[in-house]
């Protein structure tokens, strides 16, 4: 087994990466890989200078195939309850990407417990950048509270000087303005009363 997976690694250390003819010159050609069928092409006719193309040389031995490095088959999991059919020996674990943080968490511990090797995520590194997002979470926090608590503080001290622009306004009237407003109340007033009536 060790020596069919040093075989492979082997091969895939030479292998190209197969992209599509012509995928470097043109925009509108994407990289994925398509066999050309061109009666002139060059790729087609294997010709010296241009890219190779797919072929059975550069695949892995069939016992190997679709193993990871360590030579474990990769399962994918989402949750607890599917730890319960598989081999720490021969499966390795690959955290399913829908999962999330506080469950994705929880995987890793019962991986480790179990004795499971976890192929797509390193738990030390998972760690601290939970910690770090943890950490950020609060300190966004803190800074919204106190935002709003100095909104708050600017809204009182606005109310505060409006107040107090008008009052000294009302101390600037002149004893016949303050008449004139004086009425102009008091006739709302009668004149909300005689619409109730």
């Amino acid at each position: 087994m060790k020596d069919l997976l040093s075989q492979r690694n082997k091969a895939k250390a030479k292998k190209p990466s197969f992209r599509r003819h012509d995928s470097h010159k043109k925009k509108r050609v994407s990289a994925n890989w398509r066999r050309p069928k061109g009666l002139q092409n060059k790729q087609r006719l294997h010709r010296k200078g241009y890219a190779r193309g797919i072929a059975t040389g550069y695949g892995s031995p069939k016992a190997v195939k679709g193993l990871s490095r360590n030579g474990l088959v990769q399962q994918i999991v989402s949750t607890v309850s599917q730890f319960d059919a598989l081999d720490p020996k021969t499966d390795g674990i690959i955290i399913a990407r829908t999962v999330g943080n506080r469950s994705r968490a929880n995987l890793l511990q019962v991986a480790q417990s179990k004795g499971f090797t976890v192929l797509n995520i390193d738990p030390k590194q998972f760690e601290k950048r939970l910690q770090e997002a943890q950490a950020q979470k609060k300190s966004h926090k803190k800074e919204i509270v106190q935002r709003k608590k100095e909104q708050e503080k600017e809204l009182k001290k606005a109310e505060e000087s409006s107040d107090a622009e008008e009052k000294k306004a009302q101390d600037a009237q002149s004893p016949e303005e303050k008449k004139v407003q004086e009425k102009k109340e008091q006739d709302k007033l009668l004149t909300k009363k005689g619409e109730s009536q």
